[in-house]
């Protein structure tokens, strides 16, 4: 991938209109997605900052996926649909990210739905952090196939220099969630494709992440603007594939940066075996649950957690299923109503745990 000069360009929605705000690239990679899509696309069409181009890319989809986005293209001349031979989702970004001509990159997954103001808050940020930061995150909130709310991210605050962070807990939480500049994500190379040959997909987006993080500052817009959609079957419930895909972005990060301490690393795979341990909790796998929670035990970490998860199992044994009543939909903001809390507020943990380490 190289460098090329990015134009600015006026909204193509607005036939006529010019603009000096910066071409964002908003890069959607869609497998079999036909039930979700058009969500998707409204809430990444509704964006406040309208100096978007959205880039489909049909990743040999075998439903009704190619048709139904080839039909919402024609509603508004901002989207383009590429297609491919199914190759993965890493090789999905990758083809958007050779066709977009924005200066940002904004991944959004085909299931996930932003906030109207999430593109125009991240740009805000970025400009603002001025041109060292290649990464501007914000919170989410997961929600179910429905669009009820099960849970909040936690807040997270973490700013700066933050790679060593970031390899420890990953804050920016998932692929729909940071704006990135595109010459960062041009010069880490895109998104690791050999990952889906090893059998170790769902860390392509967290190894992006932390690449660009090595190489520039993070900031963070403080406030919820991704819905993340949870799914029981999805790559993210697929435990011991996460687990191949963690270690080999972890090696990967040690490779590049041969000063990272035994303790960071170890930090690292008790932090993302608790994540799992969560990921199983949630999809009524209890034993495995269990599994990586004990996998996790060595760290200190799991004492603070434990009180905030006998809590949240004795509500599922009464409430099963239970979720929010508020339903995240493409245009609506979702500072329209009170956002809950995190369930584990893990922010706060970490904000005491790090301190601690930093004075030890």
């Amino acid at each position: 991938m190289t460098n090329t000069p990015t134009p600015r360009v006026g909204d193509a929605g607005l036939a006529g209109t010019t603009t000096l705000e910066p071409l964002v690239s908003v890069i959607l990679p869609v497998y079999n997605g036909e039930s979700d899509i058009e969500a998707t696309l409204d809430s990444a069409l509704q964006q406040t900052y309208r100096n978007i181009e959205v880039i489909i890319v049909d990743d040999g989809s075998r439903d009704g996926t190619r048709a139904l986005v080839d039909a919402l293209a024609l509603r508004d001349s901002r989207v383009r649909v590429v297609a491919q031979t199914n190759r993965g989702v890493a090789a999905a970004r990758n083809r958007g990210l050779a066709e977009a001509r924005g200066e940002f990159i904004a991944p959004l997954d085909a299931d996930d739905v932003w906030d109207p103001t999430k593109i125009e808050k991240q740009v805000s940020r970025m400009m603002d952090a001025g041109d060292d930061t290649g990464l501007v995150y914000c919170w989410w909130v997961w929600i179910d196939a429905n669009g009820a709310v099960l849970d909040c991210s936690p807040r997270w605050g973490i700013e700066g220099s933050a790679a060593e962070t970031l390899l420890q807990v990953n804050y920016t939480g998932n692929a729909s969630v940071p704006l990135y500049r595109r010459r960062h994500v041009e010069q880490v190379g895109g998104f690791d494709v050999t990952l889906r040959d090893r059998d170790a997909q769902g860390c392509e987006d967290w190894d992006v992440a932390l690449k660009v993080a090595e190489r520039s500052s993070v900031a963070v817009v403080p406030s919820v603007l991704v819905g993340y959609r949870r799914r029981r079957e999805s790559m993210s419930t697929r435990t011991a594939r996460m687990w191949r895909s963690h270690a080999l972005v972890v090696n990967g990060a040690r490779q590049r940066r041969p000063a990272l301490s035994p303790s960071t690393i170890r930090r690292s795979h008790d932090q993302f075996a608790l994540h799992l341990a969560g990921v199983s909790f949630w999809s009524r796998a209890y034993f495995q649950s269990i599994f990586w929670g004990l996998r996790a035990s060595r760290s200190s970490l799991v004492l603070h957690i434990l009180p905030h998860v006998i809590r949240l199992f004795s509500k599922t044994l009464v409430r099963s299923g239970h979720s929010s009543r508020e339903v995240v939909r493409p245009g609506v903001r979702f500072s329209s109503w009170d956002m809950p809390r995190s369930l584990i507020p893990y922010d706060l943990i970490y904000d005491r745990h790090f301190k601690r380490l930093r004075d030890e």
